[in-house]
């Protein structure tokens, strides 16, 4: 087994009883199935294990074939894996709710309807998916959290928001500078700060189809992530076509093109694990094929995983 596959499956094991894990890239390469396979294999090898979509259009529920709401779930047939969406609309009326309760007695009708209106801006609702994104990600509960986040610029301004977190309380009318509020809010904003930036705590996975687009937008979010001081951990290439079924003159040529990619991917992302997915021959929808492909993705030795692509 080499060792970039050992170092890349120790990278996704809890350090110190806890680890968090985000999947992050361009929508459409595969990372709600990455992750749920991760959750799997995680949940199987007996660790605690929580998966959260904060993708506004999460399709959980289509690959467990189970419903998955905003309310942590328990997943059928594994034992150790429940799961959640934020649902961002929810949010926002609970964020919306919490913060004219708390400021009811404290200022004037007028101040209040204000409050109301100002609640109303677009960023309410960033704000509130964030709040609620912090309170599964500073949770004690679960050996690992695994996020499955929404397209690459979405993911940018969640992980954003603590990073300037000054500017972004001032959205929260009711927490003023030296409020009990404020004070509080900041613990929690410099605890998560710590921790995206703790790589013992934290991984970022890119994830990534072989071709131009889904690498260079990976690429440059991995960039600003490391501007901020959070560094990529690993790079998985899904739907690599194995080498001995390309045997047409199209699925050759498709294939040459992918080692190409696969070469650019090398280059940006150097001395950066990197793991591959194959194509495979059916969709990765429930249980038994999400285990499979986790098992492919890891367990196998990476010699022999081009080769598996039969999930039946």
């Amino acid at each position: 087994m080499s060792e970039n596959f050992v170092s890349s499956v120790q990278k996704i094991c809890p350090i110190d009883g806890k680890r968090t894990i985000f999947f992050a890239g361009k929508g459409g390469v595969g990372k709600t199935v990455i992750s749920s396979s991760t959750a799997v294999h995680l949940a199987q090898k007996g660790y605690k294990t929580l998966l959260v979509s904060t993708d506004p259009a999460s399709h959980l529920s289509q690959v467990f074939e189970q419903l998955i709401g905003s309310e942590v779930t328990e997943i059928k047939e594994i034992g150790n894996l429940f799961s959640a969406c934020i649902d961002q609309a929810r949010a926002a009326s609970e964020y919306k709710k919490r913060i004219l309760d708390e400021a009811k007695n404290k200022y004037s009708l007028d101040m209040l309807e204000a409050m109301k209106e100002e609640l109303e801006s677009p960023c309410t609702e960033e704000m509130a998916a964030f709040e609620k994104f912090l309170e599964y990600a500073t949770q004690s509960d679960y050996d690992v959290t695994i996020f499955d986040t929404a397209p690459t610029g979405h993911t940018l301004r969640l992980l954003g928001l603590p990073l300037d977190w000054g500017r972004q309380l001032e959205i929260m009318v009711a927490a003023k500078p030296g409020s009990e509020a404020y004070l509080q809010t900041k613990v929690r904003y410099d605890r998560i700060i710590k921790d995206l930036r703790d790589e013992k705590q934290t991984i970022f996975i890119f994830i990534m189809y072989p071709e131009f687009t889904p690498i260079i937008e990976a690429y440059r979010a991995s960039t600003d992530l490391k501007k901020t001081g959070i560094e990529t951990g690993m790079v998985i290439v899904n739907q690599m076509l194995p080498d001995e079924y390309c045997t047409t003159p199209f699925l050759r040529k498709r294939w040459q093109t992918q080692q190409k990619y696969l070469d650019m991917i090398k280059e940006k992302f150097a001395n950066i694990p990197f793991l591959m997915l194959p194509l495979m021959d059916t969709e990765i929808k429930g249980v038994s094929k999400l285990r499979r492909a986790a098992s492919i993705l890891w367990e196998q030795e990476r010699n022999d995983v081009e080769k598996i692509v039969d999930l039946k």
